[in-house]
């Protein structure tokens, strides 16, 4: 059994530790509660066999009938939220409940046509009127006191004391607490499963703050002045709201901590907060029953989640963590240790990979003038989003005037994009990524690592509340009107922009200097009156930044090791991923680990055809497939080798077939075109690693 295994390899690296510490007696070793995470400190409280960890902070704790509410769907249940798009309005915007708050985050449209609901997240076969995804239990929402870190745990009514597990899920992308999909698709499958999940939001949650106002969000998303996930201190705060209005600071961009470097330990401290609540329920006095030793430990984490849990499997030298899932992970290999050496059929060449502030910048800089390149799909008429882009050429112009294009053209701006990993298969996202990610998705991580000031408004830009009337909007600065800030919450995932609707920001990165008013980058004229070229100068001011050395040293607080410590972990990742590109996070990692661990190393390396980071529903339903689907099927794999010793899958590629047909004319998802992972894949799909060189089958 795999307790049995880990109770060995843990009990030695106790009695090695007490010991050391003077302890007169091995007997003793047997009364007292042993801990997996080292350096972290404990208090004792009325139990002090099942001390409360010293470094949280419990808020509240509240029990979900599985009816009126529950821990997955707050209440509202599968059938409407695959059914249609669900309008919510508060019925106060200025005064939303907590209820209101969490049901505001967890309305999301589930499209079953890409598998979910049918072969992954929620089972329609399964559900019933009398029971429709709806999951009784205990949420209890509490916070690291370091860094200010929100951890929400979720205790399922069935939770299974005599086989315990936890699944921990560092929070996807950039968002908080309550990430529809995280809760929906990887906490959902933790519960189902009988297990407690816990979430953390690594240090980053919505924590956007109004400097005018000096009023920032509570860990339950309210609006307050204390005990806030934000508050900076403003230096000056009179003089900067006058010369800059309407502005606000956000956690990830001016925190100036860096979290990036503290998310493994954020991750083994949920963990840790997770074991002492379920003794706290379910132990008897004066007992610890259930320690890491004796609880099956997963972590289960998307795109910045999934660079979480491997940051966690490389602090864990001591057996806590049983497996992790890391799927489409956003981790940054170090270079001095790393190389990459790629085989492709008889073709084999060493590669230079790059990091995100590196690539992101490069993307920032082209994909506005790459747009008018880029052709449809074979069976479209159109490239979605690509005629939002009106001034193209303005940027390519620029670009030219900067020298950074020789001739000035869209195809030479696709060519340096291709140059960085953007495949030809891959184009038709670029300007969908671009709109929603736009400058923002470098700048975050830039400001994060050089740990800038708000007041020092990085290359020009701040963070302000934009023009929300979708007439003739041109995305100046103004006060929000149609959203309250109340409302910001519940609309925001974590990063810029914040939309007001579809086509609308409610707040968003602003360049301060542009000619005409301070307005948003995508309205932005850095050279000509009412000349747009999506703030040319802001993407060249970010480009150079990444050589400053205050953005290094904090990029090296956060690459990767590549020592997974024998962990047990799959990696999937899809091949077609504009946002994490695969040879810069996934193919250096993998073969970092291989030199690093050798033959010894526990990890699957899965990658996915014909799936990005997006979830394969309109625009993209014809083209693209959703990678949830892998990461699901890749925990079960998981759960099956740790409960039953099953063997695990070799590393592959899976040959996936797009649902086809026209955009928003996809048909529903099938085994045909979501091909599971094989656990003895054909030769011609085997994925070979050794000793830093990744072996990819034509």
């Amino acid at each position: 059994m795999i307790w049995k295994t880990k109770l060995i390899k843990k009990w030695e690296v106790s009695v090695m530790t007490l010991i050391i510490k003077n302890i007169k007696t091995l007997t003793s070793l047997l009364f007292l509660p042993i801990l997996a995470i080292p350096n972290i400190g404990y208090t004792d409280q009325n139990n002090p066999y099942n001390p409360k960890p010293q470094w949280i902070t419990i808020h509240s704790s509240n029990y979900y009938d599985g009816d009126s509410d529950d821990l997955v769907t707050a209440g509202i249940g599968f059938t409407p939220l695959s059914s249609m798009i669900q309008k919510f309005k508060f019925a106060d915007p200025d005064n939303p409940t907590t209820r209101e708050l969490r049901q505001a985050k967890l309305n999301r449209f589930i499209d079953t046509k890409t598998g979910e609901g049918q072969l992954f997240g929620f089972r329609q076969q399964n559900l019933s009127p009398l029971f429709d995804g709806k999951i009784a239990g205990t949420e209890i929402l509490a916070t690291i006191k370091e860094g200010n870190v929100g951890v929400l745990l979720h205790i399922p009514v069935d939770f299974d004391k005599k086989k315990p597990c936890i699944v921990a899920i560092p929070a996807s992308n950039y968002d908080g607490l309550y990430n529809a999909k995280d809760i929906q698709i990887r906490g959902l499958w933790g519960l189902k499963h009988n297990c407690a999940v816990v979430y953390n939001d690594k240090g980053l949650g919505n924590g956007i703050y109004d400097i005018s106002s000096q009023q920032g969000f509570t860990i339950e998303g309210k609006i307050a002045k204390d005990n806030l996930l934000f508050n900076p201190k403003i230096k000056n705060r009179e003089n900067f709201i006058k010369n800059y209005p309407n502005r606000y600071a956000v956690k990830q961009l001016h925190s100036k901590q860096n979290p990036e470097h503290n998310w493994g330990k954020y991750v083994l401290q949920s963990i840790e907060f997770a074991l002492y609540e379920i003794n706290d329920r379910f132990s008897a006095t004066n007992t610890r029953n259930f320690t890491s030793y004796n609880t099956l430990i997963l972590i289960y984490g998307a795109e910045d989640g999934a660079s979480a849990a491997l940051n966690a499997g490389e602090l864990d030298k001591i057996g806590t963590i049983n497996g992790i899932v890391a799927v489409n992970p956003q981790i940054q290999p170090n270079p001095e240790i790393a190389s990459l050496t790629i085989q492709e059929g008889t073709s084999v060449r060493s590669f230079k990979y790059n990091s995100i502030p590196d690539y992101a910048t490069t993307a920032a800089l082209y994909i506005p003038c790459a747009i008018p390149a880029i052709e449809p799909n074979k069976a479209d008429s159109y490239v979605p989003y690509a005629s939002k882009y009106f001034y193209s050429q303005n940027r390519c112009d620029a670009l030219k005037k900067a020298n950074l294009l020789t001739k000035g053209t869209p195809k030479e701006a696709l060519e340096k994009l291709h140059s960085y990993g953007w495949r030809p298969e891959m184009e038709i996202q670029l300007p969908y990524f671009y709109t929603e990610e736009s400058i923002a998705f470098p700048y975050q991580y830039i400001s994060s690592y050089g740990r800038f000031d708000v007041t020092e408004n990085m290359c020009d830009y701040s963070v302000a509340s934009t023009q929300q009337d979708p007439l003739y909007n041109f995305g100046e600065v103004m006060p929000l009107k149609e959203v309250k800030f109340s409302e910001i919450w519940s609309l925001s995932n974590g990063h810029l922009p914040v939309w007001a609707n579809k086509d609308v920001t409610a707040i968003d990165l602003v360049a301060n200097k542009d000619i005409d008013s301070p307005r948003r980058e995508w309205f932005s004229s850095s050279e000509i009156k009412n000349q747009i070229d999506y703030g040319t100068k802001g993407a060249i001011c970010l480009r150079e930044k990444i050589t400053e050395k205050r953005v290094n040293d904090g990029l090296k607080q956060v690459q990767a090791t590549g020592n997974l410590n024998k962990i047990k972990t799959f990696i999937v990742h899809g091949q077609n991923n504009v946002k994490q590109l695969i040879n810069h996070t996934s193919r250096p990692y993998v073969a970092l680990n291989s030199g690093v661990e050798g033959k010894e190393s526990q990890l699957r390396y899965i990658e996915v055809e014909n799936a990005s980071y997006l979830d394969g529903k309109s625009p993209f339903d014809n083209t693209l497939l959703a990678i949830d689907y892998y990461g699901e099927d890749a925990i079960e794999w998981l759960w099956a080798n740790l409960t039953n010793n099953t063997t695990l899958p070799e590393s592959q590629v899976i040959r996936t077939k797009p649902r086809g047909g026209s955009i928003s004319q996809a048909p529903q998802a099938t085994l045909e075109n979501l091909v599971p992972i094989a656990q003895k894949p054909d030769s011609s799909n085997l994925i070979m690693i050794e000793d830093r060189k990744i072996s990819l089958p034509k």
